[in-house]
């Protein structure tokens, strides 16, 4: 067999899992698989697939998106039939007033008897399971899941402040805690902050994590140190 014969194999880096793509030529960039929905329950606890969710198991949250959601009026017919996300810093539409414009014949009855519109405004908190790599999401339209999520996203807006990092995440276990209403109150959910974990170096900007898998394909999460007590009393925070 001549020399011009032989096959030779290309030189190429020997990493599957970076160089890994299930894209076909022609059909752009594949979506990736949809991550299972975790649940908040009447009864306080937190299920994934209908299986209960260990109170010890930490998730970080790598991203909260938010969105206009317009249900049918059928909830049996499956998922929303028009879904509007914002933008960063970009308020809420007035969903009330969506809803109003919204013929009656499109609204449904919620659990507690009372007619309700099609548009919610949903919250959507992105967890990763630092251990297994597994994801979730939990969307939440009621006003305890809104509280919830602006705590955990207040939080954390002043540990980046603290830290001068907009790479920094929580940590988080999932819980539940007693809200005040009219009725004389309930438990909603809660995010249970342990600690504070930062991806990629200092330089990193969050915005380069589009999807929740990407954070941990960066450099391995470091854990934030607790502020010290200067930091924590504001001295060193311009206001």
């Amino acid at each position: 067999m001549s020399e011009s014969e032989i096959v030779r194999a290309e030189p190429h880096e020997v990493d599957g899992f970076a160089g890994y793509t299930d894209a076909v030529v022609g059909q752009g960039r594949t979506r990736p698989q949809g991550a299972p929905i975790l649940k908040f329950n009447n009864d306080s606890t937190w299920t994934i697939y209908d299986e209960p969710v260990p109170a010890d198991r930490e998730f970080v949250i790598v991203d909260i998106t938010r969105a206009a959601v317009r249900w049918p009026a059928d909830l049996d017919g499956g998922g929303p039939v028009e879904v509007i996300t914002l933008r960063a810093n970009e308020p809420f539409p007035d969903i009330e007033q969506m809803n109003a414009n919204t013929a009656k014949s499109e609204w449904r009855m919620d659990p507690s008897g009372n007619l309700r519109g099609p548009w919610q405004a949903q919250h959507t908190a992105h967890l990763l399971d630092p251990k297994s790599m597994d994801r979730a999401n939990y969307p939440t339209s009621t006003i305890g899941g809104a509280i919830c999520m602006r705590e955990v996203v207040s939080k954390t807006q002043w540990m980046r402040k603290l830290r001068g990092q907009e790479t920094i995440f929580p940590v988080i276990t999932l819980a539940d805690t007693f809200m005040p209403t009219r009725f004389g109150g309930r438990q909603r959910p809660h995010f249970n902050i342990v600690r504070f974990v930062t991806f990629g170096g200092p330089g990193t900007p969050a915005a380069t994590i589009e999807d929740p898998v990407e954070a941990m394909k960066l450099l391995k999460p470091q854990t934030v140190a607790p502020p010290r007590a200067k930091e924590a009393t504001g001295d060193s925070i311009p206001f």
